[in-house]
């Protein structure tokens, strides 16, 4: 399981206070808890309403995280010149987060891509807006694979993230993302498949209860990346737990590596 640590975006209150005022010490501070907790990845996202802030942004957050912890880098912006901002200053091979095919994202963001060694997520929103099923999911993901093998990456190199949707709003939403996530699997066996799992409990209460069944179902179905908070109670180890029963954790290594390391909690055997 690839696991973006999602927590430095400008979207949470604190991170915003943090990035506006240079705050270092908070950012690093949330960049080592979350690497501690097993994060792979960093998100960093330094959202504004200012393109140019946005900009600056990103360069002190990459340059900043990048001078205390070794994991790479998840470069997220709505922004293409943050993005290629963000990428110019990665040392290690990053991940692009995100592209779509809403009018102009993807041409803004091919050439980039194109020109830069980093993995990409595919989101599967198109020009018609947040997909309602199974198919339309299908449909916009092989489009999404046929631009970026285009663009010179190779399968391996894209996750395709078929939009969890709050399954208070719409009730067939996490069997539909579910049901995309296994035909993604199988239709394109080399990509990745994941994403923002907790936009699905956007709106309930305990929140965490229902990303935690989110998280093992989609795994079940062939869930590879998330974009989550490592360090949300129970989270990777259930993580794990579910690589175990699905097969995905060859003879069980990386579950009892984890266990050695002491990061499966103190849960009763």
């Amino acid at each position: 399981m690839i696991i973006i640590g999602e927590k430095i975006n400008a979207t949470r209150k604190s991170i915003a206070a943090a990035i506006q005022a240079r705050d270092g010490e908070h950012i690093i501070q949330v960049a080592r808890e979350q690497v501690a907790a097993g994060a792979d990845y960093l998100d960093l996202n330094g959202g504004s309403p200012q393109p140019q802030a946005e900009v600056e942004n990103m360069k002190w957050l990459v340059e900043l995280v990048q001078a205390h912890v070794e994991v790479p880098l998840c470069i997220d912006s709505a922004n293409p010149a943050a993005i290629e901002a963000g990428l110019s200053l990665a040392k290690a091979k990053p991940i692009v987060n995100s592209v779509s095919l809403e009018p102009g994202r993807l041409e803004s963001l091919l050439p980039i891509l194109s020109a830069r060694e980093c993995m990409v997520i595919g989101l599967c929103m198109s020009e018609e807006g947040m997909p309602t099923g199974t198919d339309d999911r299908l449909e916009r993901a092989g489009r999404l694979v046929e631009a970026l093998t285009g663009a010179g990456k190779q399968m391996d190199e894209i996750i395709l993230d078929p939009c969890f949707l709050p399954v208070s709003a719409q009730p067939g939403a996490g069997r539909a993302v579910c049901e995309a996530i296994a035909r993604i699997r199988r239709e394109f066996p080399p990509v990745h498949v994941g994403g923002g799992l907790s936009n699905v409990s956007f709106g309930l209460p305990q929140r965490r209860l229902v990303n935690l069944a989110m998280v093992v179902s989609a795994v079940y179905c062939g869930m590879d990346a998330a974009l989550i908070d490592p360090g949300s109670p129970m989270m990777l180890p259930l993580i794990l737990a579910a690589e175990v029963v699905t097969g995905a954790d060859e003879w069980c290594a990386q579950y009892v590596a984890a266990y050695r390391q002491g990061r499966l909690g103190q849960a009763a055997p």
